[in-house]
Formats: structure tokens, C-alpha cells, sequence
């Protein structure tokens, strides 16, 4: 247990998932911020939010995630933006199981950029966990508080 312990907190592989997660985030939000009619159609489709609230919300959680990936990447506040991430996260699993739940096929908007046509899915989950993982770690591990 303390050598697991030991190399999650190293800050080898703390900085590794400092920058992975960082540039995971800058590049999800880069597709948003280009394309932000699209980003607020792919928010629409999953219907959960209220309509008045769609616009707000995608406008500003593009920004949400490139400013805390830039500060992850930056090593400023890590663990204040991995918590960023994981609440982003969090909502973002729910918000696909529910879609999930009632039978709506529709466009991750994820990473619009890269995968234009990405469909959610349980790979999206699955994806979206091990970014939650890679979140709770450096949460957790981190020594870095400035």
C-alpha cells in the first residue's frame, strides 16, 4: 500500500497527469469555444437543463474547462482545477446516463474538434471515469499549492 502510495504521489506521475488531464481539457473545450451554436444544440438534445439556462451554460463551461485545463497544464492550483474537472465530470456522467437511461441517441459534444460525430455511449463513461481517476489523484496527491 505505501508503494502505491508512493508512486501516486510522485511528482513524476503527478506532473504526467497534471499535463494529460490539462490538455485533455484545453482540447474538449477548443471544439465548444470554435463552434459555440454547436456546443448549445449538443446541450439542447440532451434535455435536461431548462431552455432559459442552455445559452448561460454553454457559454461559460467551454471556458470553465479551458481555463482549468491551462491552469492544470500551468501547475497553478492543481488541485483546486482537478476538482474543477471532477464536479465537471460528475456531471457529465450523469447527464449521459441519463440520456442513456431514456433512450436518446445524440452527440457527445465532447470533443467536437477531434471526433465531430462521437456518439455517447459507455465508452464515453468509461472515458469520463479514468478522467475522474486521473482528477482524484492529483487531488489527493498533489503537494503543489500554489
Amino acid at each position: 500500500m505505501k508503494t502505491l502510495e508512493a508512486l501516486l504521489s510522485h511528482r513524476i506521475t503527478l506532473y504526467v497527469l497534471k499535463i494529460s488531464l490539462g490538455i485533455i481539457f484545453v482540447l474538449a473545450s477548443l471544439g465548444k469555444i470554435i463552434d459555440p451554436q454547436g456546443f448549445m444544440n449538443d446541450v439542447y438534445s440532451y434535455v435536461l437543463l431548462p431552455t432559459a439556462i442552455v445559452p448561460l451554460f454553454s457559454a461559460t463551461v467551454p471556458w470553465i474547462e479551458f481555463i482549468a485545463g491551462m491552469l492544470l497544464i500551468l501547475d497553478i492550483t492543481p488541485k483546486s482545477n482537478a476538482f474543477i474537472i471532477n464536479a465537471l465530470l460528475m456531471a457529465f456522467i450523469v447527464a449521459i446516463l441519463a440520456a442513456m437511461a431514456r433512450g436518446i441517441e445524440l452527440s457527445c459534444g465532447c470533443f467536437d474538434l477531434l471526433f465531430p460525430d462521437e456518439e455517447v455511449g459507455m465508452k464515453t463513461i468509461v472515458r469520463d471515469i479514468v478522467m475522474l481517476v486521473m482528477g482524484s489523484i492529483i487531488m489527493f496527491f498533489d503537494h503543489n499549492e500554489i
